[in-house]
């Protein structure tokens, strides 16, 4: 194996492995790791894009393609950018989130609740006089007829 990252490893006939599936256990990644390096060499086109032609090519997904020319690159310590984080940004999610704002929304929600009970109180209290005034026509009615 070279001391050149970019250079593509290459098996005993000299030719490297094969993307098809017939390279030998790991040479695919090696042959992806080998095919990007080449496909971005100068800026000629970004990682994200050799990847997805690579994916286009073989079947393969592009995620699947990433991960086996990380997987290369980590191994042979090729410096790599940091990885960036997508979705949403930390501790806005369920776990590590903002307690205090949390249970603010919680107490809103709570006294939203307390009022919707206290007018539903309310008008049950109307409608059940309401029933009493009628009741009372109907006993007067049966009463004079």
């Amino acid at each position: 194996m070279s001391d050149n990252a970019s250079t593509p490893p290459t098996s005993a006939e000299g030719a490297a492995p094969a993307l098809d599936g017939g390279a030998p256990r790991g040479g695919v990644a090696e042959a992806i790791f080998a095919e990007v390096e080449t496909m971005t060499a100068g800026g000629a086109m970004s990682k994200s894009d050799a990847f997805e032609d690579i994916s286009r090519r073989t079947g393969r997904r592009a995620g699947t393609v990433a991960a086996n020319y990380y997987r290369i690159a980590r191994k042979r310590g090729v410096a790599l950018e940091p990885r960036t984080r997508r979705g949403r940004p930390r501790g806005s999610g369920r776990a590590g989130g903002d307690v205090e704002a949390a249970i603010a929304k919680l107490e809103e929600a709570l006294k939203d609740l307390a009022t919707l009970v206290r007018r539903q109180d309310s008008e049950l209290a109307s409608l059940r006089a309401q029933a009493a005034q009628f009741d009372e026509l109907k006993r007067l009615i049966s009463k004079n007829s």
